[in-house]
C-alpha cells in the first residue's frame, strides 16, 4: 500500500484546549485546506481521536456522517485521505485510529518515515557510487 505522508510547520497552538491541540496535528499533517467551508476533516479527525482509538470502538462511516450530520460520500472522501496518510486504518468497514493513543500513531508514523527515509538514503548511495560521488 502507498503512503503519502505530509508534514508542515505550523505555530503550536496556546496550551489547554484539546480541540485546538487535535487541529494542530490534524494541519501538521496537510488536513485543513481553505476549499473545507465546512471543517469536515476537522470535525472527522476530533470524533476518531475523541471516540475510536480502541479496536472496540471503530466506527463506520455512516456513524461518522450521522453524528456530524454529512453525507457519508464526504466522509469516505476525507476518511481515504486519513488512511493514505497512516493515521486512520480501516478494519472490516470499521474506522479507528491507528493505534491506542494518538501519541503511539505519531510514533508509528514516525517510524514509517524513518524507514521511508533509510530505504531512501540506501539508493541515494549506491546511486552515488555507481556515480563516483562521495561523502565523507
Amino acid at each position: 500500500m502507498h503512503k503519502q505522508i505530509l508534514i508542515k510547520k505550523i505555530r503550536s497552538p496556546a496550551p489547554g484546549n484539546l480541540d485546538e491541540d487535535i487541529d494542530y496535528l490534524c494541519r501538521s499533517l496537510g488536513y485543513f485546506s481553505k476549499r473545507d467551508k465546512q471543517d469536515t476533516a476537522g470535525n472527522i479527525f476530533r470524533l476518531i481521536v475523541k471516540e475510536a482509538c480502541e479496536p472496540d470502538n471503530c466506527l463506520t462511516s455512516d456513524e461518522i456522517a450521522e453524528k456530524l450530520n454529512l453525507t457519508r460520500g464526504a466522509i469516505v472522501h476525507h476518511l481515504n485521505s486519513f488512511i493514505s496518510s497512516g493515521i486512520i486504518i480501516k478494519e472490516h468497514n470499521r474506522y479507528r485510529l491507528r493505534s491506542v493513543s494518538l501519541q503511539k500513531s505519531m510514533e508509528e508514523i514516525r517510524s514509517d518515515i524513518d524507514r521511508i527515509m533509510d530505504q531512501m538514503i540506501k539508493i541515494a548511495i549506491d546511486i552515488d557510487d555507481k556515480l563516483g560521488h562521495y561523502y565523507r
